[in-house]
């Protein structure tokens, strides 16, 4: 009797296993062909499932915001004060440190290898995009998105300096201040 794959879960699997793959080679550095042979599976197969490396990676980002927004609903679920919510997302972004600086890993050398105005104006990312920001906004409890995308945005940073700098702070470090500012911030404005 033959296989019965589930395609969906089996497409998942594959962009899990390219997220290490690009975090560690580039996504610039490694074509479909070189993806395909490292994943085990014949270029036509990657290609019934990304019509091209950049189809992966759109679904590769999308497939990593519906993660993180699982995780951070996780994260902070039981938190009942935004100070309780932030020091919950702090705990989660330092125990899994290595995962989000693949993210910026991935992210930083797709960036620099693109047109930033297709980057900037591809739908996918920007769906992504606010699918972050409502994350954000839902398990920190904030009534207000742009505060919600400010706190995304200095976890960045904080991310991207991981990748170049012997000399920063270390990440968890960085974090427990960024959770300290924060939670000054929202008890002095009774957020």
């Amino acid at each position: 009797m033959p296989k019965v794959v589930n395609q969906e879960q089996y497409r998942r699997e594959l962009l899990c296993k390219c997220f290490d793959l690009l975090a560690a080679k580039g996504y610039a550095n490694v074509t479909t062909r070189q993806l395909s042979q490292e994943l085990g599976i014949s270029t036509g197969a990657m290609y019934h499932y990304f019509p091209s490396k950049k189809a992966l990676f759109e679904q590769l980002v999308q497939e990593l915001g519906r993660q993180d927004e699982v995780m951070l609903k996780a994260a902070t679920e039981g938190a009942t004060t935004v100070p309780e919510r932030i020091a919950s997302l702090g705990r989660c972004l330092i125990e899994h440190e290595a995962y989000f600086v693949k993210q910026a890993v991935i992210w930083m050398d797709f960036y620099q290898h693109s047109d930033p105005r297709e980057v900037l104006g591809n739908p996918v990312f920007q769906q992504v995009d606010q699918q972050y920001q409502r994350a954000i906004t839902t398990a920190l409890g904030l009534a207000e998105p742009k505060v919600a995308r400010f706190v995304w945005t200095l976890v960045n940073g904080l991310l991207v300096e991981q990748l170049g700098s012997e000399d920063c702070f270390e990440f968890a470090e960085q974090i427990d201040l960024l959770v300290k500012m924060l939670t000054a911030y929202f008890e002095k404005h009774g957020m």
